[in-house]
């Protein structure tokens, strides 16, 4: 059985070019935003879902879930949503582009689900409006 790939999962998946926007893997995490970083992809785990391991003879398998969140504005900042859900909406698009274009992050993994919401998140002190997006990581051990 070889070992887990989730630090490459989680680098390969924060190489993932969506628009011009920067992405900070799991190391790089802060609580304290900038507003000039904004908007910024944040790979997170994931609080949400279930971590899945099935065994099956000398086959295993995982399934990651992982918190891929872009902070766009904060939400006191600027007219409220309707001047952010156009440039979120385009972000989404190109989201799914670049996860149809590269479904396996590594040799033993594949994107087997993505799930998003748009709205308001907290994050440090403030609220943000943000893309939050769940992506389910099968890996083969």
């Amino acid at each position: 059985m070889s070992d887990s790939v989730i630090s490459n999962i989680y680098r390969e998946i924060s190489k993932m070019k969506i628009g011009t926007i920067p992405a900070r893997n799991i190391d790089k995490i802060k609580l304290e935003i900038k507003d000039s970083d904004l908007p910024m992809r944040m790979l997170l785990p994931s609080a949400e879902g279930d971590l899945g391991f099935v065994g099956i003879g000398s086959l295993n398998n995982i399934q990651w879930t992982i918190r891929d969140l872009c902070l766009w504005a904060p939400v006191s900042a600027g007219k409220g949503i309707e001047q952010y859900a156009g440039s979120m909406v385009d972000y989404l698009k190109l989201y799914i582009a670049a996860v149809k274009a590269s479904r396996n992050p590594t040799g033993q993994s594949t994107i087997s689900n993505v799930a998003f919401t748009m709205g308001p998140v907290p994050w440090g002190e403030q609220d943000y409006w943000a893309v939050n997006i769940i992506l389910t990581v099968e890996e083969i051990l």
